[in-house]
């Protein structure tokens, strides 16, 4: 019987435990971004209707790339760098990227009646 190896030792369990907590943090980021802007965006622009893109288009794909871009962050640092700090950190900075980027184009500050 012929045996091979495999390229990648066994993932430890400190390191499925770090993926699935990145993607619970991105999970929680991207519910937090859309749950800010969300009141925003719902009353709609035409006739005070409501804006339902905001339920079927914008809250699934606000928490899927919030999900996907920490995981995605933590795989590129566990195959580039050994310490998990590093790892750590590239999850935190890729999660803090996508909350200013969210809430900036996603919430942008609306100007109030009356304001000049």
């Amino acid at each position: 019987m012929i045996t091979t190896e495999r390229k990648h030792p066994a993932v430890s369990g400190a390191g499925t435990a770090g993926g699935c907590l990145s993607a619970a943090l991105g999970a929680a980021a991207g519910l937090g971004a859309w749950a800010v802007a969300a009141p925003r965006r719902w009353p709609g622009e035409f006739e005070t209707s409501p804006e339902w893109s905001v339920l079927y288009l914008d809250f699934p794909a606000m928490v899927l790339i919030g999900v996907a871009l920490p995981l995605l962050s933590w795989t590129v640092a566990c195959r580039t760098t050994a310490s998990p700090v590093l790892r750590t950190a590239a999850v935190l900075v890729s999660t803090g990227l996508f909350l200013a980027a969210t809430l900036g184009w996603y919430a942008p500050a609306r100007d109030t009646p009356g304001s000049l």
